[in-house]
């Protein structure tokens, strides 16, 4: 390397080389590469070495030509006072790559209607609404599975389609109403789809009030004489209806 050089380049794009070589091989490179720059006039026997090394050795002599062409232009423009406004071997046209590069400017010119500056102007940003979630008269798993089941009946039976939260939830409110228990809404559920209903209905349980005559709309009644009668195996005489 050049007199009182302290660092050099290493380029990035020799891993697709290195990335070949095993941990040991890798190692004995890079311990190559650093005699190499530090003046030791390294030696190998290993053509693996040897030939991933050499286009490393290239790079490194164009790297440092470049660094002794600027090295040495920076002495003859201290030996005149400092860098001159034109340095000598560059025109006003020509960049002097000693300088720091400053950003490119570009300028491009549009043409924006105002129709379309405008529309830039009063974009609505979209405003992320919170997600609403149904609130269930009876929080349980089965009383949530139930519910959904009601829904696909629907949807299968009658073609109607909850189309909204809002109309969910009204029916869920109404179901909080009609039943106190969940063992009683999930019954109703199951009762109503059984019939094909429509809506949700409480099951209709016969009423019998213990008597096993019936209904007392529609049975006989039979007065005591009549009943004494059929007992002594004598002719009924008197029947009453109601």
């Amino acid at each position: 390397m050049a007199e009182n050089k302290k660092a050099f380049v290493l380029y990035t794009d020799i891993i697709e080389t290195v990335k070949q070589l095993d941990d040991l091989k890798a190692g004995e490179l890079f311990k190559h590469i650093l005699r190499y720059v530090n003046d030791e006039n390294p030696q190998s026997d290993d053509p693996i070495i040897n030939l991933v090394f050499t286009p490393i050795k290239l790079q490194l002599k164009r790297d440092l030509k470049k660094y002794e062409q600027r090295a040495e232009r920076s002495r003859i423009n201290g030996a005149k006072g400092g860098r001159p406004k034109n340095p000598v071997g560059y025109f006003k046209t020509q960049k002097n790559p000693d300088e720091p590069r400053k950003p490119d400017t570009v300028t491009v010119t549009d043409t924006v209607t105002v129709k379309d500056t405008v529309t830039v102007i009063n974009k609505k940003k979209k405003v992320k609404k919170e997600k609403e979630e149904l609130v269930y008269p009876f929080d349980t798993d089965s009383f949530k599975k139930y519910f959904n089941v009601w829904k696909q009946y629907k949807q299968d039976q009658h073609r109607f389609k909850y189309k909204s939260l809002a109309t969910e939830q009204a029916l869920l409110k109404q179901i909080a109403k009609d039943f106190k228990t969940e063992y009683e809404a999930i019954e109703a559920i199951e009762y109503s789809m059984a019939n094909g209903y429509k809506g949700i209905f409480k099951p209709q349980k016969p009423q019998n009030n213990g008597n096993s005559y019936g209904n007392t709309k529609t049975r006989t009644i039979y007065s005591d004489r009549y009943k004494k009668e059929l007992l002594n195996d004598v002719q009924p005489t008197e029947v009453i209806k109601q």
